[in-house]
């Protein structure tokens, strides 16, 4: 994992000169493995994330937005309880393991002032954050570990928190000025695989082991890599990746390369359940939708039952109580015939038992037709909701969850607590030529972009006769450039992604309506033209995301 003990070493560094004194604001669980804290230190707010993802795991000062739940966990009421409005006394690493050692102090109920210790431990899978008392009793973390998964170290409210088995027999790195080895991570404390390969390759190239680790100690950059396969990062050019290096300040490029994977984790644990659910729907109504055609298809060829009413009644004197079947001819194509009877029926009951088959096919029939066309619009929808959700991030994904919940196919959580309702949030971009473009990604963004937000004369694009993103430019008489901008953004955001010659519907936002009784999303155009496109991931790199 890039992120070391080196890399431990140089956040540490960076901390310790930011938040230093700093005041502990607020605090979130944004995710199960994520907590953010709202800092004040230096005269001005930041945020310190801290992820015990598997994969993902760090420490870190980021600038990016993350979604607060508005019903906090039980764990963030209990930290709250204790370090909100505390200090940070100071930050350490301990020794170059990836542990990361917060002291707070802070008063307790009865006003005494008294210290309490956070432990920041990132170490793949068993990466967690662990609050500790003055005398290092747990008071809780976010990943209990009990007796019964680990003998040997268990982590649970109460127990006495001990630190991770220590690596011996490695060397300080900073503390040698030179190190023969062919495998530095095996050597040294606190590196890491690709850091080992790159001082390994500089040293063949000239440079001295002291004048690296120097280098290591005093930067403050993060210089991320990318390979045909994948992205690297740490503190120093990779070089022996022979690949294309950009150089980001420390916190800025940690944010920058884990911000999709966050994203992504994200969505996932938050609506774990939801795209399995939309799958599920799409095709339980595609089932029902096949059985509704066989049972309409034997209704409409349902003559058979009348016929064999009508051959029965003409064979009255040939039939008697008891019989399973008789042949009789066909006068209507000049056969014969086997009909089934009811051995405890007579002539005229077995007559008239295929007569109220054939009738109660063809009630049956405006029924069906109703019921295919109910099927047919769900299929639509759920449909669409799985487009949708391939664009999603974290906030359209919950208002899919909600829209769903609004419409009674989920069941809303109960909660005591009253949470307020928010405008969707759809997304807004400027183009090259300032202008700007509005997209929404779900149903509810689209409902609210069209019809409540966007002017009248404004210009609407769709792809047609597909799910997609309601897209909106925000002038009345846009150039050719941004009309084939705008259809090829419609086309991007819709199920014909991967396909070319997308059908874009566009008309001014006056001449749509909303289908009565439809569902969020829905419009009728009435004056619209169309226009085929090619879509295109580099239509994206022609706009600039804005506030809203």
């Amino acid at each position: 994992m890039a992120y070391d003990g080196i890399m431990m070493h140089a956040v540490t560094n960076c901390l310790k000169e930011q938040l230093t004194a700093g005041r502990i604001n607020k605090i979130y669980q944004v995710s199960n493995y994520e907590l953010l804290f709202n800092i004040r230190a230096n005269q001005k707010n930041v945020k310190l994330l801290v992820s015990c993802h598997p994969t993902y795991a760090r420490v870190a000062l980021t600038n990016e937005s993350y979604p607060t739940p508005a019903i906090p966990q039980q764990l963030v009421m209990l930290l709250r309880k204790h370090l909100e409005g505390s200090h940070i006394k100071e930050i350490e690493q301990i020794g170059l393991d990836r542990i990361m050692k917060f002291t707070f102090l802070t008063r307790n109920e009865l006003g005494d002032l008294v210290t309490l210790y956070a432990f920041i431990e990132i170490m793949g899978k068993h990466s967690n954050f662990v609050l500790c008392d003055a005398s290092l009793k747990i008071i809780d973390c976010l990943k209990r570990i009990s007796p019964s998964m680990n003998t040997v170290r268990f982590l649970q409210p109460g127990a006495l928190y001990e630190l991770p088995p220590m690596q011996k027999g490695k060397l300080n790195p900073f503390e040698q000025t030179q190190i023969i080895s062919d495998n530095l991570n095996k050597t040294c404390l606190g590196v890491s695989p690709i850091l080992s390969r790159e001082l390994l390759f500089r040293m063949e190239q000239g440079e001295s082991f002291s004048d690296l680790m120097q280098r290591l100690d005093q930067s403050r950059f993060l210089y991320i890599t990318a390979t045909s396969k994948k992205e690297y990062f740490h503190l120093l050019p990779l070089t022996h990746l022979q690949g294309e290096t950009k150089e980001y300040s420390l916190f800025e490029g940690l944010d920058l390369y884990f911000k999709d994977a966050d994203v992504k984790e994200r969505i996932k644990q938050q609506t774990s359940d939801l795209e399995r659910y939309l799958l599920s729907e799409l095709n339980k109504n595609k089932n029902k939708l096949y059985k509704l055609e066989q049972t309409l298809f034997d209704s409409q060829n349902s003559d058979d039952y009348r016929i064999k009413g009508d051959l029965l009644f003409a064979s009255l004197h040939l039939l008697k109580k008891g019989m399973r079947s008789i042949d009789v001819e066909n006068y209507y194509d000049n056969t014969m015939m086997t009909i089934e009877l009811d051995e405890r029926l007579d002539g005229k009951a077995n007559a008239k038992k295929y007569y109220n088959r054939y009738q109660k096919a063809k009630n049956s029939i405006a029924v069906l037709n109703e019921q295919i066309a109910l099927t047919q619009a769900e299929i639509d929808y759920f449909d669409s909701l799985i487009c949708l959700m391939e664009n999603a991030n974290y906030n359209d994904a919950l208002e899919i969850k909600e829209e769903l919940e609004n419409l009674g196919y989920l069941k809303r959580k109960k909660t005591s607590v009253k949470i307020k309702k928010k405008k969707p949030l759809f997304e807004t971009y400027q183009t090259k030529d300032q202008v700007t473009i509005y997209i929404g990604k779900n149903n509810m963004q689209n409902d609210y972009l069209t019809f409540h937000f966007a002017n009248k004369n404004h210009l609407w694009f769709h792809a047609k006769d597909m799910p997609g993103s309601h897209v909106v430019v925000a002038w009345d008489d846009p150039d050719e450039y941004t009309i084939r901008l705008a259809a090829k953004l419609a086309a991007y955001y819709s199920k014909g992604k991967n396909s070319s010659s997308v059908p874009i519907n566009y008309a001014p936002v006056k001449s749509l309506k909303r289908p009565n009784g439809g569902k969020p999303g829905q419009v009728i155009l009435s004056k619209y033209k169309t226009i085929y496109i090619d879509p295109d991931s580099d239509c994206l790199s022609e706009i600039e995301k804005t506030d809203a």
